[in-house]
């Protein structure tokens, strides 16, 4: 009879990542055929699609993905004209995604690419891999206030949610596609969905890595939380949904620990 082991190295040689990208899109025409072509680049044979959800943009971001679509078949587009949000428009991409691996991430091309493989690469042992500013080898060179408000909320979360996770507002993740049968969001907000998901993979016994990436500020295009006005009022909804997380104010059903998919390791 095999050891675990055994199994695990059995496991990590026979098992192929094919990986979905899901990308969500407002308003990002000046970066989303780079964002496309550096994924693309980055992930190579391991990539199954890129799935851009668009809300819409004014600008015209989902008719030049449509374009792309047209001529490269690995490139989906869910154009939604009814609603918005960020935790909805991701979560509708993850549910559409078709590969073994899910990795989701911002198009602004702040988050790389290109370490994209990196997390991929930690999906052969563990369940979930999250880019995190404040593991080893990470760094966030946006304006020093920017970046400092980061650090707070997420000292913040750490001291409620505990320190399995140091960057509960990443936003770039690799995620077994398993996991995500186990483990969702509320489809309402915008970034604070991330601390729910990591926080409850957590809770419920999946085994979660950090990996180090350089964060940087985008160069195109503008940012969906320009203005301290509107940094604050993500902070309090931040706060606020860590708060919940840790003080639930009706009994949440988890999976006991370790209990998961008999595939995930």
């Amino acid at each position: 009879m095999l050891s675990e082991d055994k199994r695990m190295q059995e496991f990590e040689i026979r098992w192929e990542p094919r990986v979905s990208v899901v990308l969500p899109s407002y308003n990002e025409k000046e970066n989303i055929q780079e964002a496309i072509d550096r994924i693309s680049k980055s992930v190579g044979e391991q990539l199954q699609e890129i799935i851009v959800v668009d809300d819409n943009s004014p600008d015209g971001t989902w008719k030049i993905v449509k374009e792309i679509s047209a001529k490269n078949t690995q490139v989906k587009l869910i154009h939604r004209v009814n609603e918005k949000g960020l935790a909805s428009a991701l979560d509708d991409g993850v549910r559409a995604a078709q590969g073994n691996v899910v990795v989701w991430m911002d198009c602004d091309l702040g988050l790389p690419p290109e370490d994209i493989p990196r997390l991929v690469e930690q999906i052969k042992k563990y369940d979930v891999a999250i880019g995190s500013r404040y593991a080893p080898g990470g760094k966030d060179l946006r304006p020093v206030w920017r970046s400092a408000l980061s650090v707070i909320l997420n000292g913040y979360s750490c001291v409620l949610l505990g320190w399995q996770v140091r960057d509960y507002t990443s936003g770039f993740i690799a995620v077994r596609k398993e996991v995500l049968d186990y483990v969702r969001w509320k489809r309402q907000g915008f970034g604070e969905y991330f601390a729910e998901f990591a926080y409850n993979c957590v809770k419920q016994g999946f085994d979660v890595t950090e990996v180090g990436y350089i964060y940087k500020d985008r160069t195109k295009g503008t940012s969906k939380t320009q203005g301290f006005k509107t940094l604050f009022k993500l902070g309090f909804q931040y706060g606020f949904k860590v708060l919940n997380l840790r003080f639930p104010k009706t009994k949440r059903k988890i999976l006991p620990p370790h209990s998961k998919p008999t595939s995930c390791f």
